[in-house]
This record gives structure tokens, C-alpha cells and sequence, in this order.
């Protein structure tokens, strides 16, 4: 763990100040008297999350502002010592913005691929730094966590690791805790279809799935999700990852026996993907 906390008068900023430091942050790591966490280069920015530099932030930034306005709203507030967890945490974009909010040891993040966690400990990311392996278990005791977090992870998963990891977050999760996180909605298979045929990189990986969106349309409005097993090899086999259109009827159908949805924000002016947020019965 790294038991790095931000000077007090950092903490009490609000969050379009905290904003302004993280941007800062891109170009020094000193910034008003502490150490921020480096960035990785632009490209394995890009290969993460799509996009790199200020955007990335500003992306992150909405999805952090509306998760504390939920939990507040749900009686959950952050605050120093709440037990918070990013669940797929990549290379800690979002681990540095609840950083000032919850504080180094109440700060989790965890990756099923190990170079995300060693990525993080290069970086010098604050808090508590877990691999996770398919199939596996969270490192984590039942009932440990206040707020759980998942940006765009599954939005790549088949049914089955879906299935295993929420009821792995729902274990972990204290009764009333919130869980958010982002799925593809609907128009995530009109966007495939829309895809011109010369399409390249992700797009190009999508596109070759166009002749199948028919069929993943009805399945997705059925209640299933619809699934394209667009990954590669080894911790991104098709059968483990690829990219997955969830509807809400699946939620309701496969969640409710341990959370409660309380919001879906399925608005393409404020998030690609659709956001859910939920509270643990």
C-alpha cells in the first residue's frame, strides 16, 4: 500500500479545483506542495481508455462528479475513510480523483491483468493495489466496501464472468454501499452497424461483426446480453472478454437479489456508455 496522503487545504478544494490540480498534474508531478502520480505515455493512455492528456480527465471528471452526487443523494457521501474500490482500474485515472475524497487507505483499485497493476506501482498510484485472477475471489473480506466503482469493464464481458464478478462485488459491498459503472446500452450495436467497411483498430474489430447485429439486436432485446467476442489471446480470449451490449432487463433480472437500481443515464451528450448505479440491499 501506498500511504500517500494529500496536504489538508488539498483535501478540502472542491471538485472543479481538484480538476484543475490533476490537469496540472499532466505536466509536474509537484503541484501546490504535493506529489501527484505520474501518467503513462499518451499511447498506453490511449490503448486503455481511447483517449489521452486533458480529455481523459474531463471524461473521468464527469463520471466522478455524478457518482458522489448519487451517493450523497443515497446517503453515502465520500469521505475520509470510506472503503472505496475501482474494480478494472487500468492505469488509476479514477483512482486519483477519489484519491482527495477518501484518502490513501481507504483507496482500492484492482485489474485482472497484471501489467495494469504494475503500471499503477510505477506510476507511484496512492492506496491498495490488487491483481485479480478469472475466476477468482476479491481480495477483499464480505461487507468491507462503501462505494464500488467499474468503468467500462463490463462492457467487455460474456455472460458468465459477468455473473461471477457482480456477485463477487455485491459480497464485498456493505448493505446500502453503492455500486456505479458503465454498460453499453442499445445504440452501441447501431454504432457497429453505422461502421464503414474500410474501419480500422477498434472500430475495424467491431466492424467485423456488422453481419451479426441483427441477430445481437433481438438477443439484447430480449434480456440477454449481446456479446461480440471481439478480443484476442490469453487474458482477452473470447470467451473472457470482448465487447457486450447489457440491457436492463438482464440487471433486473440476474441483480436484484443483491441490489436496488437507483439511477441509469443512458445520455450520449454526457457518457458514450450508458451509466447504472445501484445500492446493496
Amino acid at each position: 500500500m501506498r500511504d500517500q496522503d494529500l496536504p489538508p487545504a488539498i483535501r478540502a478544494l472542491d471538485d472543479r479545483a481538484w480538476l484543475d490540480l490533476l490537469l496540472q498534474s499532466l505536466g509536474s508531478r509537484e503541484v501546490a506542495g504535493a506529489t501527484f502520480p505520474a501518467f503513462p505515455d499518451a499511447e498506453t493512455q490511449r490503448r486503455f481508455v481511447g483517449a489521452d492528456g486533458p480529455s481523459t480527465l474531463h471524461e473521468a471528471f464527469s463520471f466522478y462528479t455524478l457518482l458522489k452526487d448519487r451517493a450523497a443523494a443515497m446517503g453515502r457521501p465520500l469521505e475520509d475513510g470510506s472503503a472505496f474500490l475501482d474494480f478494472g482500474c487500468g492505469w488509476g485515472r479514477f483512482l486519483r480523483f477519489f484519491w482527495k475524497d477518501v484518502g490513501a487507505r481507504a483507496l482500492h483499485g484492482c485489474d485482472v491483468w497484471p501489467q495494469a497493476i504494475e503500471l499503477c506501482r510505477e506510476l507511484g498510484m496512492p492506496g491498495n493495489l490488487d491483481r485479480l485472477y478469472h475466476w477468482g475471489r476479491l481480495p477483499y473480506a464480505d461487507a468491507s466496501m462503501d462505494i464500488v466503482m467499474s468503468y467500462s469493464v463490463f462492457t467487455h464481458l460474456p455472460e458468465e464472468p459477468h455473473r461471477h464478478w457482480v456477485a463477487e462485488i455485491a459480497r464485498v459491498t456493505r448493505p446500502g454501499g453503492i455500486f456505479a459503472l458503465t454498460l453499453e446500452p442499445r445504440r452501441f450495436l447501431d454504432f457497429i452497424e453505422a461502421l464503414p467497411a474500410d474501419a480500422t483498430g477498434w472500430e475495424g474489430d467491431l466492424r467485423r461483426h456488422h453481419a451479426a447485429i441483427p441477430d445481437l439486436r433481438r438477443h439484447y432485446d430480449s434480456g440477454a446480453i449481446a456479446f461480440l467476442p471481439s478480443g484476442g489471446a490469453g487474458d482477452f480470449a473470447g470467451t473472457l472478454y470482448g465487447d457486450a451490449a447489457v440491457p436492463l432487463a438482464f440487471i433486473e433480472r440476474h441483480w436484484s437479489e443483491w441490489f436496488t437500481i437507483r439511477d441509469y443515464v443512458d445520455d450520449p451528450g454526457r457518457f458514450f456508455q450508458a451509466v447504472l448505479v445501484v445500492q446493496r440491499k
